[in-house]
């Protein structure tokens, strides 16, 4: 039994050490802590003491499948929503950082969870829908959509422990989107300037290579039609033509769309092949976070309304609506003071 007990501590310690090598956010290494989302029994009379946090409440239909404490959103949003030792991505934030959360705010379909006010069902994603993915063929036909469809609860090496495998439910991730904490590394796809901080100037995005955008490859294995470069013939209307859909990988800038983008205080994410987004960087390129918040905010889609004056939130800047956007990048529009307008 010793023996047994040294074999089990020995794999234990090297699952950690693995995972700190890999990833450097939670629900990795020595912050997997198994009795956060798991229970044996389904019933629960005392906390563990291997968490600093509360202990997950159990649901009250318990005993759940794999012995969770509850079914997986509910279980999610124990701790990612109104609490203040984890990131709150469900409507509106728990004191959300300066210039709001990166990724925004998820809401629910209705029946499982009243939205916060202004968070609708078109305006980012949607747990517990059932709804094909926009621009694709995937849903969760069983179970709806769920926060482990899209994100690993016992991490991966991708940043924000993005999937990287298939799920029973059939996605398939078709990339790996690498990160680096602190220390700039232009062959990584983002940069976390700081571990486990969530805040929009916290983070940027590298252009490994000029032809692709990795976090684009990812969100195309449920939105597929949507993503791609421009000699995707799903983004061009024939081959070297027009595009028909806005790239996401190697549309890079214009001297005159740099000049626009980069004269602006508040500015949408881009990627930069060399680390600097400054505007200096011709190379710059939009991809999917450039105009969406991942889980979404309250304007349709999850996009952000930008101007490049105000104050920066989760919406953007205090703008007016999508002609703000497109304006971030696009000069068409931006006649002089006393012009009439184009015909």
């Amino acid at each position: 039994m010793k023996r047994l007990l040294v074999l089990v501590a020995v794999v234990a310690a090297v699952a950690g050490l693995t995972g700190v090598a890999f990833a450097g956010d939670y629900h990795v290494g020595s912050t997997l802590i198994c009795s956060d989302c798991h229970v044996m029994h389904g019933s629960m009379a005392h906390n563990y003491p291997e968490s600093a946090f509360p202990a997950t409440p159990i649901g009250p239909d318990a005993p759940y499948a794999t012995l969770l404490r509850n079914d997986v959103n509910d279980l999610c949003l124990g701790c990612h929503n109104g609490v203040a030792w984890a990131p709150d991505v469900f409507g509106n934030g728990t004191a959300p950082p300066t210039g709001g959360r990166l990724a925004g705010a998820l809401n629910a379909d209705p029946g499982h969870k009243v939205n916060d006010t202004g968070y609708e069902v078109t305006d980012g994603h949607t747990l517990w829908t059932t709804n094909s993915a926009p621009g694709g063929t995937w849903a969760n036909a069983t179970d709806g959509l769920e926060c482990a469809d899209c994100h690993s609860a016992h991490g991966s090496a991708n940043y924000r422990n993005m999937r990287s495998s298939t799920r029973s439910t059939n996605i398939f991730y078709n990339k790996t989107v690498t990160y680096t904490i602190g220390t700039p590394d232009p062959t990584k796809d983002v940069l976390e300037r700081s571990a486990r901080g969530y805040g929009y100037g916290n983070v940027d995005f590298y252009e490994p290579s000029q032809t692709a955008s990795a976090y684009g490859a990812w969100c195309k294995s449920c939105h597929t039609d949507f993503h791609g470069s421009s000699s995707d013939l799903n983004m061009v209307v024939t081959a070297g033509g027009d595009f028909k859909r806005h790239p996401t990988a190697d549309a890079n800038f214009s001297s005159s769309m740099l000049t626009n983008w980069s004269g602006k205080t508040n500015r949408v994410k881009v990627m930069s092949s060399d680390g600097t987004w400054d505007g200096t960087n011709t190379t710059m390129t939009p991809s999917c976070f450039s105009c969406h918040k991942g889980h979404g905010n309250k304007n349709g889609f999850g996009l952000i309304f930008m101007t490049g004056t105000g104050t920066l939130g989760e919406e953007g800047d205090d703008s007016g609506g999508y002609r703000d956007l497109c304006r971030q990048c696009h000069t068409q529009g931006n006649l002089p003071a006393g012009n009439p307008p184009l015909p």
